[in-house]
């Protein structure tokens, strides 16, 4: 700070300690988010490298056998139309609702929220 205040009186500059400190603070701040973006990206970097990395490990590719445009299954696998009928059985067995009548029933209720003896103004009557 004390620095500033000499740059300050050496070019002429008639600053207050309120700007001082108003550009010193400035000046931290922009610092720290640069650091903070650099930090960030490179730490981006660091796993969107790593992850680059696994995708080439896992990259194996296993030759598919086609036999009448469906691909051969191996062991443990689910063809898709077995998937499919599944899931749609699943879908109409679960998918069951109430029927509603589409009456609307609120009826209101007496309670301190909306009670008048509580109220802001109280007229006298």
């Amino acid at each position: 700070m004390n620095t500033l205040l000499i740059i300050a009186q050496a070019s002429g500059v008639n600053f207050t300690k309120g700007w001082i400190v108003t550009i010193a603070g400035f000046l931290i701040v922009i610092i720290a988010l640069f650091i903070l973006s650099t930090i960030f990206r490179g730490v981006a970097a660091y796993f969107k490298k790593k992850d680059a990395q696994k995708d080439v490990k896992k990259e194996v590719k296993t030759p598919v056998i086609e036999n009448n445009n469906k691909p051969v299954l191996t062991d443990g696998e689910i063809s898709p139309e077995v998937l499919t009928a599944i899931g749609m059985a699943l879908y109409l067995s679960t998918n069951l609702h109430d029927e509603e009548s589409n009456v609307i029933t609120i009826e209101k209720r007496n309670t301190a929220w909306n009670a008048k003896s509580y109220g802001v103004r109280h007229w006298n009557k």
